[in-house]
């Protein structure tokens, strides 16, 4: 009888599980404040409590741990984009930075799986939500004040409303995929839905009702594959996002009506045009991640004249990253998204996979309006969702994806081939 030592967890494998829960919810909460300096710090210090959180894990573990290729092709053209950046100094900051968010989301990736993952962040999002609510009843004026660029709405514990309606929409997908809480999962999600609302968001509010379609188009296609009805399914999907695209190509600002925004979107139209304009200069390898939006850069001040407003990311992140690192870079990172979209269709148990595919659909959505999805906190959960989506490596060396057609126990390979890192694998105990 072959028993691998994968089948068993044991003390060390504890131990990490452990350390990887509030290394999650650190990171998350640290992440939402990046731009302030104490908060930076800590957020490059967590690499080295991800490393302590591998070192637990046993030897043979260790040796399974697989890193997307997708992600590390991404965060490799980023840190070379160090080579030819207009502003090497916040380049070399920023390329730590994303170090950080991609190594920790990967570790507790790896090491909790989706299901601990989504229940321990789920704790996270409700403490932070609660802080929110505390803040704006106890200080109402300080949270409701309109930020630098005059945008009103609640932005509590967030520096700016956006950033508060991001969360809230992260927090909705998160708290209606987590059923733990049981019946008071309602009224936690009821108080996301006012939060968000009085955040006056529009990014937030399309990216959360996005991503609702989304679940509950995952939830019609159902846990048996049946053909037809999946067909079915996505048929009527197409169908109705192909009505939706033609609605918006014949009365373009529809959707900004519905949304209460006029066809400028708060001015961005103007900082759209200068970031578009940059990008024809270099548009292969981009300024460098990090080589723009600091006020000593050329770039940065050329963009400012232009749309006459001190920008200080490009409010898009379809935009962001070709102005950073290229077409090549984005293209890297849309691979890495793919990647993650046919992994979670792919993953068992089925319903698991909403909630990745509910936290695409914000990030995709929101980048529409913000870059921070694309170059800031959103990588933290592009990392986290490609650490549990990808399979660990198999104890006999053989492919996830041989190894999960002769057995239903490991589940979830798809094309997008990982790498191994770490000592090699272990081989099977023979009893």
């Amino acid at each position: 009888m072959t028993a691998g030592p994968f089948l068993r967890v044991g003390p060390g494998r504890r131990v990490a599980e452990t350390g990887a829960a509030p290394l999650l919810t650190v990171s998350f909460l640290v992440s939402q404040w990046s731009d302030v300096a104490a908060m930076r710090w800590t957020l490059r210090l967590l690499p080295l409590a991800a490393l302590v959180t591998i070192l637990c894990l046993p030897a043979e573990r260790r040796g399974r741990l697989r890193l997307p290729l997708p992600m590390l092709l991404f965060g490799g053209w980023c840190l070379l984009s160090v080579l030819w950046t207009s502003d090497q100094a916040n380049s070399v900051r920023r390329c730590v930075d994303v170090f950080a968010l991609l190594t920790v989301g990967w570790v507790v990736g790896q090491v909790l799986g989706l299901p601990a993952a989504r229940h321990v962040l789920a704790l996270a999002v409700r403490g932070v939500l609660l802080a929110s609510v505390v803040v704006l009843v106890v200080l109402p004026d300080w949270s409701t004040t309109p930020g630098a660029d005059g945008a009103p709405g609640w932005h509590g514990l967030f520096p700016h409303k956006n950033g508060l309606g991001f969360f809230c929409a992260v927090a909705f997908v998160t708290l209606y995929c987590d059923t733990s809480a049981g019946w008071r999962r309602r009224l936690w999600l009821a108080l996301c839905a006012i939060v968000v609302v009085g955040s006056q968001s529009a990014s937030a509010l399309g990216a959360t009702a996005a991503a609702g379609c989304v679940i509950g188009w995952h939830a019609l296609r159902g846990e048996r594959p049946d053909d037809r009805r999946r067909l079915r399914t996505d048929v009527m999907a197409a169908a109705a996002l192909l009505i939706a695209v033609l609605c918006i190509v014949a009365r373009p600002g529809l959707g900004l009506e519905l949304l209460g925004r006029d066809s400028s979107l708060t001015g961005r139209r103007e900082i759209w045009t200068a970031v578009i304009r940059q990008i024809g200069e270099r548009p292969i390898e981009g300024y460098g991640f990090g080589g723009v939006w600091d006020r000593a850069s050329p770039v940065t001040l050329e963009i400012w004249r232009e749309s006459r407003f001190e920008a200080f990311y490009a409010h898009n992140g379809y935009l962001d990253l070709p102005l950073q690192v290229g077409f090549v870079g984005l293209g890297l990172f849309l691979v890495l998204v793919v990647s993650l979209v046919l992994r979670a269709l792919g993953h068992r148990p089925y319903a698991e996979a909403a909630w990745p595919l509910g936290l695409l659909a914000v990030l995709l959505i929101t980048a529409f309006t913000e870059s921070s999805p694309f170059t800031g906190e959103g990588l933290l959960l592009l990392a986290l969702l490609g650490g549990f989506l990808t399979p660990p490596a198999v104890p006999d060396g053989r492919s996830p994806l041989r190894t999960a057609r002769r057995s239903p126990a490991v589940a979830g390979a798809s094309s997008a081939g990982p790498v191994a890192v770490g000592s090699g694998a272990g081989r099977a105990e023979q009893r």
